[in-house]
């Protein structure tokens, strides 16, 4: 096979075309630095920077838990250059999806720019899910469900519930002063309420599912969990003077620990209790065999 010679002519037009495509690599990446560089300082420009955080529409869940959690999705960069803060690139759907995943109190949700600086959040919270069902659990548990009452979320009695049966409504057993009629009654302070409302929320965003408390004169609260497989009713024991969000924060660390989680998990049909009466230890205990975790 023979070498057809190539004409120098070609072979300079093919050398030219060569440098101009190197050119155009090199202007085109000198570019893009040039626009990345930009939009990185433009990011990190502080008058654009989310610092302001309103909300509205809550009143069981706690706006500076709101405001944390959002904090905490927008700190850090996106690739090592540009600021998640930054307003026109702030992470929408991360806020978004983290807020209605951790906060299940939330029915609907809205987040808005009002201006560079601030995120506007409206929120809808769910109500009428609350059942006051008198002083005591009853004996029978065909029973619970019976004589209830709605309760708004100040924690005001409101109107005669019918029967529900089945956890459809989650229900509170608390002895009031007055054994009165309960209605227009307060069951608990508003505040006090909204402590223990979102302290049962957060037990639920740590996938499981409360469904009564009973609040007891004895100094000791039990909040029952969902039963399964016909076995045991859990409950988790805390104090009615403990404070509730160090109560979120030691039980929050605990199932961050797999081995704990696993092992709730696994064995949920076992569980008897989760007790948070002692300080920063988990105690738990299942039909046969139990433990505790240190949470410090």
């Amino acid at each position: 096979m023979r070498d057809i010679p190539t004409s120098p002519r070609i072979v300079e037009i093919r050398r030219k075309r060569r440098v101009r495509k190197i050119r155009m690599v090199v202007i085109f990446l000198f570019l893009f630095l040039i626009v990345v560089t930009a939009l990185s300082f433009l990011s990190a420009n502080e008058k654009m920077w989310i610092d302001n955080i309103t909300v509205e529409g809550n009143h069981i869940i706690d706006e500076e838990e709101i405001e944390n959690e959002i904090y905490k999705n927008i700190s850090g960069r996106y690739i090592h250059l540009f600021s998640r803060n930054n307003s026109l690139i702030y992470p929408y759907n991360r806020v978004y999806n983290n807020l209605l995943l951790n906060f299940p109190r939330i029915e609907s949700l809205s987040i808005k720019r009002e201006n560079f600086k601030t995120l506007h959040i409206g929120i809808t919270e769910r109500v009428g899910s609350f059942l006051y069902c008198g002083d005591n659990i009853p004996a029978d548990k065909e029973d619970v469900g019976e004589n209830c009452y709605f309760i708004n979320n100040d924690g005001l009695i409101f109107d005669k519930a019918p029967y529900f049966s089945g956890n459809i409504y989650f229900k509170y057993y608390v002895k009031l002063n007055d054994k009165t009629n309960p209605l227009g009654k307060q069951m608990l302070n508003a505040e006090d309420f909204h402590k223990i409302t979102r302290f049962i929320d957060s037990i639920e965003s740590r996938g499981l599912k409360p469904i009564y408390i009973s609040l007891g004169e004895d100094g000791t609260n039990s909040l029952y969990l969902e039963h399964r497989e016909n076995n045991t009713l859990p409950k988790i024991l805390f104090k009615n003077d403990a404070d509730l969000e160090v109560l979120q924060d030691n039980f929050s660390l605990a199932m961050q620990k797999k081995e704990f989680a696993d092992e709730i998990r696994s064995k949920y049909h076992t569980l008897l209790y989760i007790d948070l009466r002692f300080k920063n230890k988990v105690l738990y205990k299942f039909s046969v065999g139990g433990s505790a975790l240190d949470t410090q």
